[in-house]
């Protein structure tokens, strides 16, 4: 019984002292760049009107390359001046128009339809932030 007992004892004290663990963290190095955010001033008489109730606004963007294109993100907001202390992300519905938006190379297109139910009209001065945000590729 007593050869059991310290058999036990010093296979225990073994497995604690060969068992201590080291841990390891693996970083994988990526090329991403931060988000970058731009910020336009629209005035009222700068969209395009489309359709009898349909405005489009085209914003340039040189920096939206085919890496944006194909595998970053493109987010918009809109900050109107009537309710200048904060911004709406779009696509939404907001002081009776309804906004969304799509992107290619190089540009960014900013749709709003007027769903007022009174005569079209244009939206009222506002900015247009947006943003482009960098990933990697996950596929």
């Amino acid at each position: 019984m007593k050869r059991l007992l310290l058999a036990a004892l010093i296979g225990t004290a073994a497995l604690v002292s060969f068992s201590s663990c080291k841990k390891e963290y693996i970083t994988q190095e990526v090329n991403v760049l931060d988000g970058t955010s731009y910020v336009f001033p629209v005035k009222s008489n700068e969209w395009v009107k489309e359709a009898n109730n349909l405005y489009r606004k085209d914003i340039s963007m040189k920096d939206l390359d085919q890496r944006y294109y194909e595998d970053g993100h493109v987010n918009v907001a809109i900050n109107f001046d009537a309710a200048s202390d904060r911004y709406e992300a779009i696509p939404s519905e907001i002081f009776g128009y309804q906004f969304s938006f799509n992107y290619s190379i190089g540009v960014v297109r900013v749709y709003a339809r007027d769903v007022s139910g009174e005569a079209p009209t244009a939206p009222d001065n506002m900015l247009l932030k947006v943003v482009l945000t960098d990933a990697s590729i996950g596929n």
